[in-house]
């Protein structure tokens, strides 16, 4: 194999790749990438069994072959460079690299032990805008933590049901919601459509829709009965192939409000600076109380710990609707939803002091974020 191309292109999709590859210890070869031409193409392959990709880098192909070498190793001598151009070739296991002023040599493996990623051949897609999907993940990831004992709860939710896609993201605790609607994406699927991806794809999905190549333009989703593969087009393209979790996701829209005995409208960034600073002062849990105060329109927002004092802070809010009210929330979960939510201004929605609240953008009614209170 002799390929040549720009270090920046190479660099950009071995990045990519290495974060994919396990750091095993009993299958050492998932610590490395696959390296084979094709025309004038490199594609670039690495996998954890669980979730694999492949990429195309484009440039001059002067003798086919395939490589497998160390991803991290190699990963790192391309970050050091700072040619324009690099050579790759390769001699039986292991790889010639050079560049102006560097020529580095990598001992790889058999080809051959390198496992097979899937090609997922089914033909029903959802392809949605880029930038739109990368922000509804964006919005939803935050909620999700791995939960060995609740592997449904481990990933992303995704629901198609009458032009509408659904992501869904819980922990138990607190759940975010983001619904897409179909002027933002296109389907040949007619039935409904539950599926639900692993925390980690997604997390990659979103980080190559980030710093992935600048010219792609949507995202496309393969769904199949066990796995699921996500598909970036640009002047190569890079495909994600992934596991599904094999769980039912638990119906939740029951536990999300409809209706408020307190409606709260404030300043987005306000609010989190207040919490923000009252978040220094909490326990273990992370508590922090609010006070509902209607006839002020302002809310009393208070943390303290024996061992690091106290805070409180009183803000004035635009408008407050219902009775007065203290309830107490995980601080940290607050900052989360404030982050998440698009807009100067806020929506907060409460009831009694054990019940969710929700909060939400004053003119978005895309997203919504239900929060548990924490019981004092």
């Amino acid at each position: 194999m002799k390929f040549i191309s720009l270090v920046e292109n190479l660099r950009r999709a071995i990045n990519l790749a290495e974060r994919i590859t396990g750091k095993n210890l009993t299958l050492p070869v998932l610590n490395n990438i696959y390296l084979t031409t094709n025309k004038n193409e490199l594609h670039i392959l690495a996998t954890d069994l669980e979730l694999g990709i492949e990429l195309t880098v484009s440039g001059k192909v002067e003798k086919e072959g395939q490589v497998v070498i160390p991803a991290k190793t190699f990963s790192n001598f391309l970050n050091s460079l700072t040619e324009e151009k690099i050579i790759l070739e390769a001699d039986k296991q292991s790889l010639k690299v050079k560049s102006e002023n560097f020529e580095a040599l990598f001992q790889g493996i058999n080809p051959e032990d390198f496992p097979i990623i899937p090609e997922v051949k089914t033909e029903k897609c959802i392809e949605v805008d880029k930038n739109v999907f990368c922000d509804a993940v964006s919005q939803v990831l935050p909620s999700i933590g791995y939960i060995s004992t609740k592997p449904e709860l481990s990933g992303v939710y995704f629901k198609l049901e009458k032009n509408i896609l659904t992501l869904v993201g819980t922990d138990s605790f607190r759940l975010a919601e983001k619904t897409i609607t179909d002027k933002d994406f296109k389907t040949n699927i007619k039935d409904n459509l539950e599926i639900i991806v692993p925390l980690k794809t997604m997390q990659e999905v979103y980080r190559i829709s980030q710093e992935g190549p600048e010219d792609i333009n949507f995202t496309k989703i393969y769904p199949e009965i066990n796995q699921v593969q996500f598909s970036f087009k640009n002047s190569g393209e890079i495909r994600l192939v992934s596991r599904l979790i094999n769980s039912r996701f638990p119906e939740y829209s029951s536990i999300i409000p409809k209706e408020f005995e307190n409606k709260i409208t404030a300043n987005k960034k306000d609010l989190a600076d207040a919490v923000r600073v009252a978040g220094l002062f909490c326990g273990k849990i992370n508590d922090i109380k609010l006070t509902i105060n209607p006839n002020q329109k302002k809310i009393t927002i208070e943390a303290q710990d024996p061992s690091l004092g106290k805070s409180q802070n009183t803000l004035s809010v635009k408008t407050i609707k219902g009775t007065t009210l203290e309830i107490s929330f995980n601080y940290r979960f607050i900052l989360d939803a404030l982050n998440s939510i698009r807009g100067e201004e806020i929506i907060i929605g409460l009831n009694k002091e054990n019940n969710p609240g929700l909060f939400k953008g004053d003119k978005d009614n895309s997203f919504v974020y239900v929060l548990m209170p924490i019981k004092i």
